[in-house]
């Protein structure tokens, strides 16, 4: 028999010292890789959260390109309409930001392509209402064309035309030169009727005298609609907090809407952006027609009539203010100056211009842990063509 000698198995207490060191280096590994599923985590909402605000952002970036685009710079005498009902609160809570008090008749003139309620809205953001006849949700709205005294002519061979015949509504426009030199753009009607089926031959839309230009601006399809209820298409934009909002969102934030007015009495919502904690618009008016922004309405100035907006305005900044990504405990919002913690405008100009958050108001509002929240502002920029 041989006897193994010079050797032995490990002791008890070197089994539990390896154990020890093994349970400690998988408890890292553990811990690194749960740290890495969380920046994952947060990375994606975050990298969501950009895509789909985006996306969002340029639609309503174009629909402020599209103001103005086929409105009628005067109105016959007498004329009357309503875009929104009386009863629509889009915004509950904030009678401001009632949707009928942004309507044009009886009192403006004329339609204007902006009107804004400064602070009427959610979190004390504005009401933006943009109008044009390019704004419905189909692409005859985006179409014209010329009625001419002896026959229409299509403004161009790129489809899609608009085209005499087809079944669309659409509204007739007097363009030229007044005596003044100024341009003319009067709304035509027919028995005080300003709706134009172009596959109804109306006599009454047509120009008298061969100098004269009409231009057909399509509203909407015909859908079995009847006439329209308003001589453009209509866009309000505002933020509100919806029941179903995503959990990941701050309790004090909402969501970022459109929302068009069909000309059958109905509106049709459509979220642009979640966790939106405000929204503010800043006119950069030219009074001095140097060609260079000098002044920016003070909200009490009251509302801006469509000449006004069309001889001074040079251009429109929408500054909204949303959550990136969830709650992040381990990070703190940077904070510079605690009366101005968060400025959602640009912070060179007055602050009645846009609405500035200190950080005892946005603890108010977002709640003592509002600085383990991403926030951004985001900036739309745009210069008219079309008043």
């Amino acid at each position: 028999m041989r006897h193994w000698r010079g050797r032995r198995g490990y002791t008890l207490v070197e089994l539990v010292v390896v154990m020890l060191i093994f349970a400690v280096v998988m408890t890292l590994i553990s811990s690194s890789f749960a740290n890495i599923v969380r920046s994952t985590g947060q990375l994606g909402k975050k990298t969501e959260t950009e895509i789909g605000g985006l996306i969002g952002l340029e639609l309503m970036r174009r629909d402020l390109e599209l103001a103005g685009f086929g409105l009628p710079y005067t109105l016959p005498a007498g004329l009357n309409y309503a875009e929104a009902p009386e009863d629509l609160q889009l915004v509950p809570g904030h009678p401001g930001a009632k949707a009928s008090n942004f309507n044009d008749r009886p009192a403006l003139a004329a339609p204007p392509a902006y009107r804004v309620g400064s602070g009427v809205g959610f979190n004390g953001s504005d009401y933006l209402v943009v109008k044009g006849t390019a704004l419905g949700a189909n692409t005859v709205c985006r179409s014209w064309c010329y009625l001419n005294y002896s026959a229409v002519t299509p403004p161009s061979r790129v489809e899609p035309e608009l085209k005499i015949g087809t079944k669309a509504r659409a509204i007739v426009l007097r363009t030229g030169a007044g005596a003044s030199g100024q341009p003319v753009r009067d709304l035509v009607t027919s028995g005080g009727d300003f709706t134009f089926f172009l596959n109804r031959a109306d006599a009454n839309f047509a120009p008298r005298q061969r100098t004269d230009s009409h231009v057909v601006y399509a509203v909407a399809n015909d859908d079995g609609g009847g006439d329209l209820a308003f001589p453009f298409n209509r866009s309000d934009y505002y933020i509100n907090r919806k029941s179903d909002i995503s959990a990941l969102c701050n309790p004090g934030t909402g969501t970022l809407y459109k929302t068009t007015i069909d000309h059958q009495g109905g509106h049709t919502k459509y979220p642009i952006l979640d966790c939106a904690a405000d929204m503010q618009v800043v006119f950069y008016m030219d009074t001095n027609r140097d060609g260079k922004a000098d002044y920016h309405p003070d909200p009490e100035d009251g509302v801006l009539t469509a000449e006004y907006l069309r001889e001074e305005l040079k251009e429109i900044r929408v500054y909204i203010l949303a959550q990136q990504g969830r709650e992040e405990p381990g990070y703190r919002y940077p904070v510079a100056d605690p009366e101005r913690a968060i400025v959602v405008g640009d912070p060179d100009l007055p602050d009645y211009v846009g609405h500035v958050w200190s950080a005892q108001a946005m603890s108010d509002t977002f709640g003592a842990q509002w600085r383990s929240y991403r926030w951004k502002l985001y900036t739309i920029v745009v210069q008219p063509k079309n008043l």
